[in-house]
């Protein structure tokens, strides 16, 4: 019953049980839990021989999921402790809306049905597991509650596995071990085919031949270690769970007082894998935010650190005009064209007091609450507060670990906004209950938070709306030293990494050069795909505080620069126009009453037709900003055309190779 409780305590759910309907059916063999529209199924099964629960996933009686174990490897005696009775289960009906400070709607709808299932253990251990079927996705996580036997738990790692059927192929990245950044390329390959023992992260799309679509990702995850999946040897379509290990454990990835509850497994499900793009599936299995968020305010920012070192800065004296003269342009910039932040990392080396040049070592002296004299930040900060801009601050989190609460109080006091907080590049526990603590600090403390180095979202931004965006994807500053940031790999991004929250990516690069002509650079760096396909970006990828990367003398007076200017970061509404995975995608956001359209290509060219029977009757007038020239060599040509919608009539675009195009409706 605590587990029902809580749920009565923090949220406002309607608990419809029993006597006004079936949630469980039960056979001889397993108890299944059906989502309100009947589509999907989540089926816990009957024990085997082994005495280890499983369950079981369809979707419109197709099994997606054949029977595979749910189980936590714990340590110690408990660590071959077997299953030996599922008691009756407890059930009801989720029942919901609610709205988000920010978010791709404004209020979310949710309905489900679960049911919460007693496990008993030969040693005499209790546990429990608790299966959703919501109409987008099931989820199922299981939870230790205290007891008399026990007061602690050790979990060594994770053996839950997925048996996905009828032989998808599978969207993925992979990593070499459980310390990275979250950043790699995506390879598509059938699901017998995935690379063996290496780290598989999730969000990973599995695509059907009829075009329906899954993915596999985790929800929640607070107190615990964040998960990968794993294809072992000769399992052919079995995937199997992965918990990142204490840094300095590597036996153990959980310790904990009970209760203990692990985050959500999820599999969200769909007829066509762009309709997961409409999910608030994640959020929904999060817990609502706790104080006042009023203080929030999205927008764009700006991040000079793309651009470049200029004028070897770090080595100007303390007296030099240079650098403040740079910002306060910047700021003008900001005021001039709406853009609600400056973002100020350094010079070269971070604005703090530290020995070592660059930004990924501060070192043990490191002091993020005193800014070097030559930053002037006190006079930046001043001044922007003269021109209506925020200030937020780049800084490493290990000093910031070290100096949490000091140096949020003293941001608060400066007035700075909000922070990126950067090269966590870790998922343990340890990692992620900092970053839980970092989050509840500069909420405090009125700050909002961006991390880099980052594991993806979880849905967390519903508990934590101060979280703004993650990085945790492979983007356009790797194009300062490499040539992987393709129009391939972001129409990727879009379906995997964009499934589960804002994707904060340096946008807005403004300095489009072909394949031939591209050569990465780390000052002024340039970019691959045409204009239109970064413009897009702002529609496509879900963000509250989207960069505007480029440098200054990129935007002004340039053709495509008025839809960046304009377009919202919040929304009232997303809808999933048209795509395919790998190859295209057409999304439409709305705010208020004027809807947005992004769409991208790979670097094929191709005709999109669009029938607009997703816009209300009452939009009329369409601005299109669709790729000037279908020639590779003159990417950053903008055509810009006004239309009169005609009913039923579709809208046929020609993308250029790697292009794109927006459209504002009204």
């Amino acid at each position: 019953m605590l587990l029902i409780q809580r749920m009565f305590q923090t949220s406002a759910v309607l608990l419809a049980n029993v006597f006004a309907f079936s949630v469980i059916f039960c056979t001889a063999n397993a108890s299944e839990v059906r989502s309100p529209d009947g589509k999907n199924v989540i089926v816990l099964e009957s024990l085997g021989k082994d005495g280890v629960p499983r369950y079981s996933v369809r979707r419109q009686d197709r099994t997606v999921i054949s029977p595979s174990v749910i189980r936590p490897v714990l340590a110690g005696e408990l660590a071959d402790d077997q299953v030996i009775r599922i008691n009756e289960a407890k059930q009801g009906e989720v029942e919901n809306a609610f709205t988000l400070p920010w978010g791709k709607t404004d209020v979310v709808q949710e309905r489900a049905r679960f049911a919460v299932f007693d496990l008993e253990n030969r040693s005499g251990l209790r546990w429990q597991i608790e299966l959703r079927a919501y109409n987008d996705g099931v989820a199922f996580r299981y939870r230790i509650p205290e007891q008399a036997k026990v007061s602690t738990i050790t979990i060594q790692d994770e053996s839950t596995q997925f048996d996905v059927q009828g032989s998808p192929d599978v969207l993925f990245n992979t990593f070499d071990n459980f310390i990275n950044n979250h950043e790699s390329l995506y390879d598509r390959q059938a699901i017998d085919k995935l690379p063996q023992d290496r780290l598989i992260e999730m969000p990973a799309l599995f695509l059907w031949q009829d075009g329906s679509a899954a993915a596999i990702t985790e929800a929640s995850v607070r107190h615990f270690a964040g998960g990968y999946l794993q294809h072992p040897a000769g399992e052919g379509s079995g995937l199997q769970f992965r918990l990142s290990p204490h840094l300095d454990q590597p036996a153990v990835s959980v310790q904990g007082d009970l209760p203990l509850e692990s985050p959500w497994r999820v599999v969200m499900l769909a007829d066509q894998a762009g309709e997961l793009l409409e999910s608030n599936l994640l959020l929904c299995l999060n817990e609502p935010a706790e104080g006042d968020y009023a203080w929030l305010k999205p927008g764009k920012t700006t991040f000079h650190w793309w651009n470049g070192v200029f004028e070897k800065d770090f080595e100007l004296p303390a007296d030099s005009d240079a650098s403040f003269k740079r910002h306060c342009r910047y700021i003008d910039f900001c005021a001039k064209h709406n853009i609600a932040y400056h973002g100020l990392s350094g010079d070269g080396y971070a604005w703090y007091k530290q020995s070592k040049v660059g930004y990924g070592q501060p070192g043990a002296e490191a002091d993020v609450c005193t800014a070097r004299e030559e930053i002037r930040l006190p006079e930046v900060i001043e001044y922007a507060k003269q021109r209506g801009v925020g200030i937020r601050l780049w800084v490493h989190w290990e000093p910031l670990s070290r100096q949490l609460e000091e140096a949020f109080a003293a941001y608060e006091s400066w007035g700075i906004k909000g922070l990126m907080v950067d090269f966590l590049d870790r998922d343990d526990q340890a990692m992620n209950e900092f970053s839980e603590r970092m989050l509840k600090c500069a909420a405090k403390h009125k700050l909002h938070i961006q991390i880099h180095g980052s594991p993806k979202y979880s849905g967390e931004q519903r508990t934590f709306p101060n979280l703004f965006n993650r990085e945790g994807v492979l983007n356009l500053e790797y194009l300062k030293w490499s040539d992987k940031c393709t129009p391939d790999h972001n129409v990727n991004v879009a379906y995997t990494r964009g499934l589960t929250g804002p994707v904060d990516y340096h946008q807005g690069g403004f300095r489009s050069v072909s394949r031939a002509e591209f050569e990465p650079r780390d000052l002024r760096p340039v970019v691959m795909g045409t204009r239109c396909h970064h413009m897009a970006m702002y529609v496509v990828y879900e963000n509250p505080m989207p960069m505007v990367a480029d440098t200054l003398d990129s935007y002004e007076g340039q053709p495509g620069f008025d839809f960046v200017a304009q377009v919202p970061t919040t929304w009232d509404e997303t809808k999933f126009v048209v795509g395919e995975p790998g190859k295209y995608i057409v999304l439409a956001r709305r705010q208020g009453d004027i809807w947005y359209v992004g769409g991208m290509t790979n670097w094929d060219a191709r005709e999109v037709e669009l029938s607009l029977d997703f816009l209300p009757s009452e939009v009329k007038q369409i601005t299109l900003y669709r790729d000037g020239s279908m020639d590779e060599s003159k990417p950053n040509e903008v055509q810009v055309e006004r239309l009169t919608r005609q009913n039923g009539e579709p809208l046929k675009i020609q993308l250029a190779p790697g292009g794109g195009f927006t459209m504002v409706c009204q």
